[in-house]
């Protein structure tokens, strides 16, 4: 999903992704986990003491967790619809999204998985406030092929981190943080990253129009300028 930001980036920067367990090519392991932890043992297997975590979405949660637990390993925080671990939004989602929502669960509940995808492509790559003939037909095929791949069984693991939040630990993130996210995701989390850069000191808060919940792979030349130039202004 970051090949746009791969390709772009690829001439100033060192890049790592990586492939997450239980999502692409990385089955899980059975038992107890930590996806921050795993952060880290990359970044340890890489020699790199110091870098920028770019995450989108639950990526985006456990990015800042990472640099909640180990501040000095995390020099910049750029977060892309990304929920706020331990937060939960006042702000209602409309009566259709709640619907949305539901009907998904349910179809996962009934073992209905086109169903399941084809509301969760409603929910997340589309947006619940546009049809599919609003949206970019190359994207979409895009970001359906990667909707295939995530989130595969848990196969005996255990995410030690599921009840983790970050609330009371927020202000003390000193560190530069762009909290960014798309106009057509769902409110509650436009509202998670309008507190995330209420909440720290360091931390803007960017709204892209004509975006769902991946701006990083609907939108990527707006979202590409917009990282280069907070990743400019914030260089030390």
């Amino acid at each position: 999903m970051w090949d746009p930001q791969w390709t772009f980036f690829r001439p100033r920067y060192r890049r790592v992704r990586w492939d997450w367990r239980g999502f692409g090519d990385t089955p899980h392991v059975a038992g107890p986990f930590s996806y921050a932890d795993d952060v880290i043992r990359v970044l340890d297997a890489l020699d790199i003491e110091r870098a920028t975590l770019v995450g989108c979405s639950f990526g985006g949660a456990v990015a800042l967790q990472v640099a909640v637990q180990h501040p000095d390993r995390v020099e910049r925080l750029a977060l892309s619809g990304s929920g706020v671990p331990g937060f939960v939004s006042t702000v209602a989602d409309p009566p259709a999204v709640q619907d949305l929502l539901r009907r998904a669960e349910e179809a996962w509940s009934n073992g209905d998985a086109p169903a399941a995808l084809a509301l969760e492509e409603q929910i997340w790559l589309i947006g619940p406030g546009r049809r599919r003939e609003d949206v970019d037909a190359v994207y979409l095929h895009r970001a359906h092929s990667l909707l295939l791949r995530a989130d595969r069984p848990d196969e005996g693991a255990v995410h030690v981190d599921a009840d983790w939040s970050s609330l009371d630990l927020l202000p003390t993130l000193v560190l530069p943080i762009l909290a960014i996210v798309g106009d057509q995701d769902l409110p509650g989390l436009i509202d998670s990253a309008r507190y995330l850069a209420a909440s720290c000191p360091g931390a803007r808060f960017e709204l892209l129009k004509g975006a769902a919940h991946l701006p990083s792979l609907e939108i990527p030349d707006t979202f590409n300028h917009m990282l280069d130039a907070w990743l400019e202004e914030t260089a030390r």
